[in-house]
């Protein structure tokens, strides 16, 4: 059994405390188990809160579980299961390679299914977690439904432009001093406020930023964020291979929702909605924020989520939907 080095062990009780705090200051109590994969054997931590019916929760690129916390609260009535991504949070190493990914992608959703034995569940995705369900979905794969991507789903939709600070991620040996060079809890808040929108980290709590500078700073977890960056985009743009074409956004049958915040710097409404309106029974909502907007608007957020988890499948709309505030 490969032993923990002592900082290693430091470095997860210090990300456990900021969690607590957080969880304290949202109101959540959530669980915490571990899952080895059947299919790859990886190890990945989920979040458990509240009680009902099952939905899996996939975090953003250097993000962990811990930043679903604000929305636990308004959605008591789902048992939430959110996972640390391999290579984020508590989770273990992954390594991505170039031409590779999708299929990675697609392997490691079916494994986290099948380990909490459920054939089918609703995934809610923020950015790279929106872009694996999609992926999954594209590739004729009906276990999740629905779906809920949340932020544009990384480089997923046709015009993602990579920006600064991600597209320093995209470089892997830039990448891994990036994440792992000791920036101080304020620059860090500055770089999430950069990557995320103003108004998005604005409404963070400080414990979440905490929990979220030292994840990325453990070196397997820098290691794979290098390693995913690298396959899927270059400095500037996405790999061709990582947007989906039309004909694949065509045979998405999966009922979705994109809840898109008007100032995401990766996609604009104004870009997204032709690339959505290609899904089959697909409705998209704008909330003013930016690539995060359940940190600024969680109720809000939770309302659009209840809807289309317990409702579900909506037409799809001419024109996205302005959630009323």
């Amino acid at each position: 059994m490969m032993r923990q080095s002592p900082a290693a062990g430091n470095r997860g009780q210090r990300i456990r405390a900021a969690e607590r705090d957080l969880f304290a200051a949202v109101g959540a109590e959530p669980g915490e188990f571990f899952l080895t994969l059947p299919r790859t054997g990886l190890r990945v931590r989920v979040l458990s809160h509240g009680q009902g019916p099952p939905a899996v929760l996939l975090h953003g690129v250097t993000e962990t579980a811990a930043i679903w916390a604000p929305l636990f609260p308004h959605l008591r009535q789902f048992r939430l299961l959110a996972v640390d991504l391999p290579g984020h949070g508590l989770s273990g190493p992954a390594a991505f390679g170039r031409g590779q990914v999708r299929e990675h992608a697609r392997q490691l959703v079916d494994d986290i299914l099948d380990a909490l034995s459920l054939d089918t569940a609703p995934v809610i995705g923020h950015s790279l977690g929106g872009m694996f369900a999609l992926w999954h979905a594209a590739a004729g794969s009906t276990r999740i439904c629905p779906l809920v991507a949340i932020g544009a789903p990384a480089v997923a939709l046709p015009g993602v432009r990579v920006r600064m600070p991600l597209s320093l991620l995209t470089v892997r040996g830039l990448c891994t001093a990036f994440l792992r060079a000791p920036a101080p809890h304020r620059l860090y808040r500055r770089l999430l406020a950069r990557g995320q929108g103003p108004a998005d980290i604005a409404a963070a709590p400080d414990p979440l930023i905490q929990a979220l500078r030292l994840s990325a700073r453990r070196p397997p977890n820098a290691s794979t964020v290098a390693s995913l960056m690298h396959a899927i985009d270059r400095f500037r743009r996405p790999r061709p291979e990582s947007v989906l074409t039309s004909a694949e956004l065509a045979a998405i049958t999966t009922p979705a929702i994109f809840i898109l915040g008007t100032g995401d710097p990766y996609l604009s409404i104004q870009r997204a909605r032709p690339s959505i309106n290609q899904i089959q029974h697909s409705t998209l909502y704008q909330l003013p924020a930016g690539h995060a907007p359940w940190l600024a608007h969680p109720q809000h957020t939770a309302t659009l989520i209840t809807k289309h988890l317990t409702t579900g499948p909506h037409p799809p709309a001419a024109e996205p939907a302005t959630a009323q505030l």
